[in-house]
């Protein structure tokens, strides 16, 4: 069995990728709390430029994860913006890369 890590799904002109490949983060970052750990982070929460909505964007370059990983953002954005909030897929100008708008925060 080989143990050495499998690089992660990125594609060099998506937007949403160069948060992590490059500390792109043009805007108000929630989570991590520091730009230095964006690279090795499984996702993001920070404010959409667009609609001024904090949102999470998944570190790889898929449209679907699996259900661990979405337990993993629902808990970390309740613990930051309140438990009745809502994730809602966006479908903004990046159509091929996951990522959730939060709704209904109550924090």
């Amino acid at each position: 069995m080989d143990d050495r890590l499998i690089d992660k799904i990125q594609v060099i002109s998506c937007p949403l990728c160069r948060i992590f490949t490059h500390r792109e983060v043009k805007t108000k970052l929630y989570w991590p709390k520091s730009i230095d750990e964006v690279p090795n982070a499984e996702f993001v929460v920070v404010l959409c430029k667009e609609c001024k909505t904090p949102m999470v964007v998944v570190s790889e370059h898929l449209t679907d994860i699996h259900k661990e990983l979405k337990g993993r953002i629902l808990y970390q954005c309740r613990k930051m913006f309140g438990n009745s909030i809502i994730l809602k897929k966006h479908n903004g100008q990046v159509k091929d890369h996951l990522h959730y708008h939060i709704y209904n925060i109550t924090r």
